[in-house]
């Protein structure tokens, strides 16, 4: 049975091994997202400052055996406060950086639990 990886982050994701090269690379495929609550609580020297609340997961397919997805954190948490299973999602890990401190890749998925 062949195992799909989707990517359902709105950038590419690149799989960096140990010595700095992209072994693999997952385009978006598409979006899932957190639905956001924004309320304003007050504001500092002009400026807003708002909680931010998430909530249901958005564009997150059904769970399939066969089927994985990369998603953010945020979707992540989303979908388990949600009740739904994250058997079969993955966030990124052990994130690489280039000299300028800017997100190039990262090394490994994780399940999220």
């Amino acid at each position: 049975m062949e195992i799909i990886i989707n990517n359902l982050t709105p950038h590419e994701i690149n799989i960096i091994d140990k010595d700095g090269k992209v072994v693999k690379t997952f385009p978006s495929d598409g979006e899932a997202r957190a639905t956001q609550d924004e309320v304003e609580i007050r504001t500092v020297e002009g400026i807003p400052i708002i909680k931010m609340t998430f909530g249901e997961p958005v564009g997150l397919p059904e769970p399939s055996d066969r089927v994985f997805y990369i998603v953010s954190v945020i979707t992540a948490k989303a979908a388990k406060s949600s009740g739904r299973t994250t058997r079969d999602l993955f966030i990124t890990g052990k994130t690489v950086r280039n000299d300028k401190g800017q997100i190039i890749g990262c090394q490994s998925l994780c399940i999220f639990e």
